[in-house]
Formats: structure tokens, C-alpha cells, sequence
């Protein structure tokens, strides 16, 4: 397997202070590195992520601000009205925000205030609150199996002396070891899972904090059956200049690693902490189910309702764009 050259000693340093006595990384402590290492890590640089422009490397919902900032605000109104909780008696958090570019800035809104939490800040939840994210859990380090010669072993990182390679190991980290036996007993030669386990543990610790009202999580995921049985070379992968990287090694720092979230892992999450009325839907459903005052206006060309309203849109419920691509899991606490 062809080795990839580490761009700097700080990167070589910081892989190798976590590597066991074999060079072995799990990928989740790779990844770690790569996206929060406080030097040089991808969400900690100041740098332009997100938008068109051909410095960035992905483009979000939250970039069509003009018309996603009135869907949520309509969505999250009518969500909240489940609870019995007033908006003006609330607080609005965006979870994840990039820096000076939260959604609702600006924004006149019923609610009592707005707040961001950007990316890896101390998260501090209580009262009535409305969370939201976007494009947040898929953000966060993952675990990598593989199946080969009749078994499961964990994948990771090896650091030589001649760079970074793709490896396996026989043990597993602690955090894989619970969801081995929900694995495919057989599965084909050389497939890969992907583990999101780090998202989940957000999740928990963000629902497991003194608060109520509405949750609301914008983001691309599949069902366990799904990242078990369709997706042979796992989810994993890397972007950098709105192009998919082949390989999630080069670079490190310089480009976003992502992977699919586990929808059932997250949904089973919120029912423990006592979240009802759960709901996964793709965004083109969740947009024309709640925030239907806005979709008709749309339609009707209402009042202020402009050509670029109508634009962003369409790209947001469109099935070949980003309307099924994405998907919005919202639930409420009383």
C-alpha cells in the first residue's frame, strides 16, 4: 500500500503521541487530529470552510441563509408549539456555527434571544431552548471497521518513518467493542464500516443537559441496516475545494474527513433522554411539512417574496439537489 507523505513535524508529532508501540492510530484519534488538533486542526484554523467561493470546500443549506433563516424560524415556532412553550420565553442556539456567520443573524425573530456555539466551545444548555444544527454530527472524528478473512478488525492509521498508510488491528478500541455483535455475522471480503460514535456521544451530551423544548438536526446519514449492507467501501471521506478527495491521509488539516451519521443511533439516543414526537424526514419533506407558509408564498410570488427567495428554494427542497441528500431529525421535550 502506497504511504503518504506527513506535511509537517507538528502533524508527524501529534499522530505519533497517540500511536500504540506498533505506529497504530485508530482512525478516530487520526481524525481527532486532523479536524480539532488545536494547532493545525481543519475547524480550528481561521479559514473560509463553507460557500461558492473556490477557496471553500462545501457548500450548506445555511449558505442560502436568505430563505433557510424564515423556514427555521417558521419550523421551529410550529416544533416548539408542541412543548406549550412560548418562543418569546426561549432561546434559539445554533450549535456549530462558523465564526461571525450564525443563521439568524440579523434575523428579526419571537424569540427571547439568539445564540451560537461555534464548533468544539463548551456547550452549556438549560431552560427553554430551541437547538439547532446543521451539518454538525457529520463533523465529528469516527471509528472504521473492515471484514477480511472471515472476520471483523478495526482500521486505523499506521506512521512510519516513510509517511501514513491505511492498517488493521485484531483488538478493537473500547468504543467499538459494545456495537461488534450488531455487525453482520459475514459480510463480503474488504467491506467497510464506518462508526459515528463520536456523534452520538454529542448528541448525548447535548440531550442530556437541563433543557426543553425543541431539537432540531440538519445533516446526511443512513440507517445501521444501511451502512451494514449498502455501502461496501464504508462513508468515510475527504473534501477539500467542493472536490471528494481519494485519499482521507494527505494533507492533514487542509481538508474536511466526514462521515454518513447512524440515523437509528441517534433517534434511540433522544427517546432515552425523554425526547418525544421524534421525527427523520428528508429535507425537501421536513421544509414543505414545516414551514408551509413560506413554501406558499413562494408559489403565490407573495409580497417580498423575490426571485432569489424562489432560487434558494428550490435548492433546498429539490430531490436532486439537496432535497433528498439531506435529512432533518427533530424531536420535542416537555
Amino acid at each position: 500500500m502506497d504511504f503518504t507523505e506527513i506535511a509537517s513535524a507538528p502533524v508527524r508529532q501529534a499522530i505519533e503521541d497517540v500511536s500504540d508501540a506498533n505506529g497504530f492510530v485508530g482512525f478516530n484519534h487520526f481524525a481527532e487530529i486532523a479536524l480539532y488538533h488545536p494547532e493545525f486542526g481543519y475547524y480550528r484554523a481561521d479559514r473560509d470552510r463553507v460557500g461558492r467561493s473556490q477557496n471553500a470546500d462545501f457548500f450548506t443549506a445555511s449558505n442560502l441563509k436568505s430563505s433557510f433563516a424564515q423556514i427555521l424560524i417558521e419550523a421551529s415556532i410550529a416544533i416548539l408549539g408542541q412543548t406549550g412553550i412560548d418562543p418569546s420565553d426561549s432561546t434559539w442556539v445554533e450549535i456549530g456555527a462558523e465564526p461571525g456567520d450564525a443563521l439568524l443573524d440579523g434575523a428579526e425573530t419571537p424569540f427571547r434571544e439568539t445564540k451560537a456555539i461555534r464548533v468544539g466551545e463548551a456547550l452549556s444548555l438549560d431552560g427553554p431552548l430551541v437547538v439547532f444544527s446543521n451539518e454538525l454530527f457529520d463533523a465529528q472524528p469516527f471509528h472504521s471497521v473492515i471484514f477480511t478473512n472471515g472476520s471483523w478488525r478495526e482500521r486505523g492509521v499506521e506512521i512510519t518513518p516513510r509517511g501514513l498508510r491505511i492498517a488493521e488491528r485484531s483488538t478493537f478500541s473500547p468504543e467499538i467493542e459494545p456495537i461488534l455483535e450488531t455487525l453482520p455475522n459475514v459480510a463480503p471480503e474488504g467491506y467497510i464500516v464506518d462508526l459515528p460514535i463520536a456523534a452520538n456521544a454529542l448528541l448525548e451530551s447535548i440531550a442530556n443537559q437541563p433543557w426543553t423544548g425543541a431539537f432540531i438536526a440538519f445533516d446526511y446519514g443512513k440507517t445501521w441496516q444501511a451502512l451494514c449492507y449498502d455501502t461496501p467501501q464504508g462513508t468515510g471521506r475527504a473534501y477539500c475545494n467542493h472536490k471528494q478527495s481519494p485519499n482521507l491521509l494527505e494533507s492533514v488539516g487542509e481538508q474536511d474527513l466526514t462521515c454518513h451519521i447512524c440515523w437509528d443511533w441517534l433517534e434511540q439516543s433522544l427517546a432515552r433522554a425523554h425526547f418525544q414526537s421524534i421525527a427523520l424526514e428528508s429535507q425537501e419533506s421536513f421544509v414543505l411539512k414545516r414551514a408551509p407558509q413560506f413554501v406558499q408564498r413562494a408559489f403565490e410570488s407573495g409580497p417580498g417574496f423575490t426571485s432569489e427567495l424562489k432560487g434558494q428554494l428550490r435548492q433546498l427542497i429539490h430531490p436532486t439537489l439537496m432535497g433528498q441528500k439531506f435529512q432533518a431529525l427533530s424531536g420535542v421535550r416537555r
